[in-house]
């Protein structure tokens, strides 16, 4: 279902993004994979709203920019959840003396892993 106007999307968005930010955390795959379409979805309904703002659909301008604003700090709560989950990581991969993993903005990782050798518990 596409939304009517600009306003839709971003209240769609709005809501993808607190759902992703509800479901960040957990540590299987499966968690991240519905986070990942959540955030998509989000993403989506944004291009969607762009849409309509550009077609002339815009029907209430400050409760769009007010919608506007909520996204952009419900988005800044999640980079925040998102960031402490890497450092995280980062953390017990120094800890455990692995080398800390480095990725790329599309998520791929920006080198090699270290071989199963390389990481073992120190003491």
């Amino acid at each position: 279902m596409q939304p009517r106007s600009g306003l839709d999307g971003v209240r769609i968005a709005r809501v993808s993004v607190r759902r992703a930010t509800r479901s960040c955390g957990g540590a299987d795959m499966q968690g991240l994979e519905r986070v990942l379409h959540l955030l998509e979805a989000a993403a989506g309904a944004m291009r969607q709203a762009e849409a309509g703002i550009r077609s002339g659909l815009l029907d209430e301008a400050f409760e769009l920019r007010r919608q506007a604003s909520l996204l952009k700090r419900e988005i800044a709560c999640m980079m925040r959840a998102v960031d402490g989950c890497a450092a995280l990581c980062r953390g017990l991969s120094l800890r455990l003396g692995c080398a800390a993993p480095a990725y790329t903005p599309q998520g791929l990782p920006a080198a090699a892993a270290p071989g199963s050798g390389e990481c073992e518990l120190l003491g």
